[in-house]
């Protein structure tokens, strides 16, 4: 089975575990746009990473445009993993039918570009403000601290079990 690893990274985060699942599975990764619809037919199986941004797998539209034959998905995002945020990403991204994993990366603020920056910092300012905040908004507080990585190359056994096992 022909396997390649897609990916769409902006800060690092989701280009190392598109490297290590790569790594793992014997295949190549590459990025998204560098990838042409005739590379994508001629795999039995693509698996994509792409970052969140505003619940949404960057680069996961233009990915199902090339009609892969077989689709792994996995987002790299800055919050902890949690059955309600995949269920989340899941419906948003309409995955309810395609294998889906969410590993946690983390903010490296040094190498964003301007509009994703000035998002974080309205979000900042607004978490800040809040006084009964969930769970959720006391993580995002931390994380805009500064720049974290919480990558872990354990995250990525059970996608690369199920790839293996297909």
């Amino acid at each position: 089975m022909k396997k390649l690893v897609v990916y769409q990274s902006s800060t690092g985060f989701t280009a190392k575990y598109a490297a290590w699942i790569a790594e793992a599975l014997s295949c190549e990764a590459k990025e998204l746009k560098r990838v042409s619809a005739g590379e994508v037919a001629e795999c039995d199986c693509i698996i994509f990473g792409g970052w969140i941004m505003g619940g949404m797998i960057t680069g996961l539209d233009k990915m199902r445009k090339m009609n892969p034959k077989q689709l792994v998905v996995f987002a790299v995002g800055a919050t902890s993993n949690s059955e309600e945020l995949r269920n989340n990403l899941k419906n948003q991204n309409h995955l309810e039918q395609t294998p889906f994993f969410y590993f946690e990366g983390g903010l490296n603020f040094e190498k964003m570009s301007f509009f994703p920056k000035m998002m974080l910092k309205m979000m900042q300012k607004s978490v800040a403000k809040k006084e009964n905040k969930t769970e959720q908004e006391k993580e995002m507080e931390k994380l805009f601290a500064g720049s974290v990585d919480n990558s872990d190359k354990a995250n990525i056994e059970p996608l690369v079990a199920l790839v293996k096992e297909a």
